[in-house]
């Protein structure tokens, strides 16, 4: 049997190549480390855990399930797409804790004082009768909803249940506390409308989602005010008007 010997020169070139392929590897793993920060990381899921509150008139118009319904609604309309359009903003609300009631402030709003005595309700989301009172304003005709608060106050969510499309107006009130301002596009089907809203209003951009993902904050004290466009009226007959929110 023959010995195998490597020769000093041989072992003095193999120990070279181990420290060139070891200094490598450090090397390597150096410059993916490096390169880590450039990775965009997978942005997270919001999730808004709300509070809701009841004034006591309305007790039953509204069901822990419902609400619970409304909320998931919401969720998906943040997700929802069609063939023309995506809302790419992944944030879902959900209810916390049971569905309260409250007799702290009055059902129907008329007045400032109503207004923010409402405000003042401990909840994210009130629901009250009736809402004539918003934006610094009397309105006969009324208000399905309502974020709008003087002096600059933090904003809250109040709504009343004279609609159809409960998730797009609680998700369009929540977009205020946001201090998202009202927004019009050609197609007419932008969520935060100040045209009266309906389950088609439900497409966001990339700014708003941005606002949703940042959340509730204190806004400005007026809102950017902007006018619901509407068709000229034939002559001798009433301009149909919706009721509106803000």
């Amino acid at each position: 049997m023959h010995s195998c010997r490597i020769s000093r020169d041989r072992a003095s070139r193999a120990s070279f190549w181990h420290c060139v392929r070891r200094r490598c590897s450090v090397s390597a793993a150096i410059l993916l480390v490096g390169l880590l920060p450039w990775v965009e990381p997978a942005r997270a899921q919001k999730v808004y855990s709300l509070t809701v509150s009841i004034h006591k008139e309305l007790r039953g118009s509204l069901t822990q399930e419902g609400i619970k319904e409304i909320l998931k609604n919401a969720s998906n309309l943040m997700k929802h797409k069609d063939e023309f359009w995506t809302n790419d903003c992944d944030v879902k609300f959900e209810l916390e804790g049971r569905v309260q009631t409250f007799t702290s402030a009055p059902a129907r709003i008329n007045k400032a004082s109503d207004l923010e005595a409402v405000h003042r309700v401990p909840a994210d989301v009130k629901v009250v009768r009736k809402i004539n009172y918003c934006l610094g304003q009397y309105d006969k005709e009324g208000y399905i909803g309502c974020a709008w608060r003087a002096e600059g106050r933090q904003k809250t969510v109040i709504v009343t249940t004279f609609t159809a499309a409960h998730h797009n107006l609680w998700v369009h009130e929540f977009g205020h506390t946001t201090c998202l301002p009202h927004r019009i596009e050609n197609e007419g089907l932008t969520l935060m409308t100040p045209c009266p809203i309906k389950t088609l209003n439900w497409r966001i951009n990339q700014d708003e989602c941005s606002h949703f993902l940042a959340g509730p904050r204190l806004c400005p004290l007026q809102d950017p005010a902007v006018a619901c466009p509407r068709p000229p009226s034939p002559k001798g007959t009433p301009l149909e008007r919706g009721l509106r929110h803000d």
